[in-house]
């Protein structure tokens, strides 16, 4: 009995640790993000370089008499305006979710939510169009600014369900 014990001891030994050695291919959770970022074209749709690109391609994309109306307005207007307009055919078609080249340059500089990505983008473009100077960074650092102190008002905002404390024994 001892004997047999031992056999099915080494038996399963064994076996898991030749489990063990072989190569296992894993692609990295984010395997999509990393192909789409590398790609110019993502489902049949140009992706812009950076944001000079991105704003060539919009004012190849828009009439002058669609662009027009938007001089009228502030640029904060314009981003809520246009939000579900063109804003949501750059999130879908530059694939702001998923990752596409654009959308890494933009995480880079710093922006990481969709909606950030979107209000970015609709803002500067009623910059370029309207003759005035970009100032990217400081756009971005007021926008990821506004976006971390919704998230801190929201963790405000959080109820404490239960609080505990513990007693720390001194060693000596």
């Amino acid at each position: 009995m001892y004997k047999m014990f031992v056999f099915l001891c080494c038996c399963f030994t064994l076996t898991s640790t030749m489990a063990q050695n072989q190569k296992r291919v894993s692609l990295p959770k984010d395997s999509l993000y990393n192909a789409n970022i590398k790609k110019s074209k993502l489902y049949g749709v140009y992706i812009p370089r950076d944001v000079d690109d991105a704003m060539a391609k919009l004012m190849e994309l828009t009439t002058e008499e669609a662009r027009k109306p938007m001089l009228k307005v502030g640029e904060d207007t314009i981003a809520k305006k246009l939000h579900f307009g063109l804003g949501r055919w750059m999130e879908y078609n530059w694939n702001f979710d998923e990752g596409s080249r654009f959308s890494h340059v933009l995480r880079e500089k710093g922006l990481t939510y969709t909606e950030d990505m979107t209000r970015f983008m609709l803002i500067t473009f009623h910059r370029h169009i309207s003759g005035k100077p970009l100032d990217t960074d400081a756009l971005i650092a007021k926008i990821v600014a506004e976006r971390n102190k919704k998230i801190q008002e929201q963790r405000d905002k959080n109820q404490i369900i239960k609080v505990e404390t513990r007693k720390v024994e001194k060693k000596e």
